[in-house]
């Protein structure tokens, strides 16, 4: 039986901003200054080293068509009703930290992994493959080493209302990725093409970040290739980018170079640089808030003579409706000329979505996207239209 004065033996575990701390019953009480001046202590070490535990978690369900070709080499349309995850914004889980240095200089560290919510399963073929860098941050800027967002990724998300999604935003579907381009070219050539991808992440990778110049931030990174030099038929691999991001009130303006190097994307597969830029600019007007980008890759072959530049463009607008409510509108299309058979492919997304706000950290939506993809080369041409919606829900932590 524990009596009255045993109440001194008992132990109580009191965490204070992160930190553990031990106090002793009446003891507590007795040496209250001692124990108050260690706790304080405590909770500033634990100040010291800050770790983050947060993400997004994107669930939908709805109906999607996807372009492909019949049994006579036609275009055509399949469709199917799915439940799927980060159709309006990627579902991640992250850890982030830091912990002063002393001087003004920190250390820092980030970990993300991408969910697939529909099935529970990982996304990508690392683990975290969204962001996995440490480094130092002071009245320089910041240093990270590691894998990292490229800046092409970065700066489509900032200047389109539909940001990073893979389904409904016109600058990632046709920007970044110009999958269904691909697609065509591949047949219209009768052989595998692929214009690859500034999308995504990068890896082996130092990345530098400005401190704010009034307003304007430089960026720079590079993706080390780690292996042996280039030959005749074969880039050595890596990547660079360097950006330049200024805002001053409601206006916003970016502007990303950078080159790819042996990314496989003509109809040999042979590897070539792509050569790419993306500006983008946004304006909040508080009524609405308009979007626009322009881009272009030049993928060059090192195998080849010549090159073929995709060129892109995308105007979107997020406009209020309610404290709660936005409607998002984004529009955009990327072309691009194959240098042969005079040929050429086109597409064209159209989206619309709400996105309702049922507190701070979750939200409901709709989205829809109708996606025009057409070639025409010497003797004829072709197109087809594919028509996508879902349902969702979101929520960030």
């Amino acid at each position: 039986m524990v009596g009255p004065h045993a109440a001194s033996q008992i132990c109580t575990i009191m965490v204070l901003n992160g930190a553990f701390v031990l106090m002793l019953g009446d003891f507590m009480f007795a040496k209250k200054n001692v124990v108050a001046a260690a706790a304080l202590t405590l909770v500033a070490v634990a100040a010291q080293a800050q770790v983050t535990v947060y993400g997004n978690v994107d669930a939908s369900i709805g109906r999607k068509q996807v372009l492909g070709f019949d049994v006579n080499g036609n275009l055509s349309k399949t469709s199917s009703t799915n439940v799927d995850s980060s159709d309006l914004s990627e579902s991640f889980i992250g850890f982030k930290g830091q912990e002063d240095l002393g001087g003004g200089l920190k250390a820092l560290f980030k970990l993300e992994s991408e969910l697939g919510v529909d099935t529970g399963a990982a996304v990508g073929d690392t683990f975290w493959n969204r962001n996995a860098t440490v480094g130092l941050a002071g009245a320089f800027g910041a240093v990270n080493l590691g894998r990292f967002e490229n800046l092409f990724k970065l700066e489509s998300a900032q200047f389109n209302p539909f940001g990073t999604s893979a389904t409904f935003s016109p600058s990632t579907r046709l920007g970044l990725n110009k999958g269904t381009l691909a697609f065509l070219a591949s047949d219209i050539i009768g052989a595998p093409v692929n214009f690859g991808s500034t999308d995504g992440s990068w890896s082996n990778g130092v990345s530098y970040v400005s401190p704010n110049l009034g307003g304007l931030t430089l960026s720079v990174q590079t993706s080390l290739k780690e292996s042996a030099g280039g030959n005749a038929a074969n880039y050595a691999g890596g990547a660079t980018a360097v950006s330049a991001n200024y805002t001053a009130g409601p206006l916003a303006l970016s502007a990303v170079v950078g080159e790819i190097r042996s990314v496989s994307a003509t109809p040999a597969a042979t590897p070539i640089k792509d050569k790419a830029f993306l500006l983008g600019a946004s304006y909040d007007f508080g009524v609405v808030k308009l979007f626009g980008q322009y881009g272009q890759d030049k993928l060059v072959a090192k195998a080849t003579d010549g090159s073929v530049k995709p060129k892109f463009f995308q105007l979107g607008g997020s406009i209020p409706v309610s404290e709660a409510g936005s409607v998002l509108v984004s529009g955009g299309q990327t072309k691009v000329d194959l240098g042969v058979l005079d040929a050429s492919v086109k597409t064209r997304d159209i989206s619309v979505g709400y996105n309702h706000n049922l507190s701070k950290r979750t939200s409901a939506y709709a989205a829809y996207i109708n996606e025009r993809t057409s070639a025409s080369a010497t003797g004829g041409s072709e197109s087809e239209t594919t028509n996508s919606f879902a349902v969702g829900v979101r929520h960030s932590f």
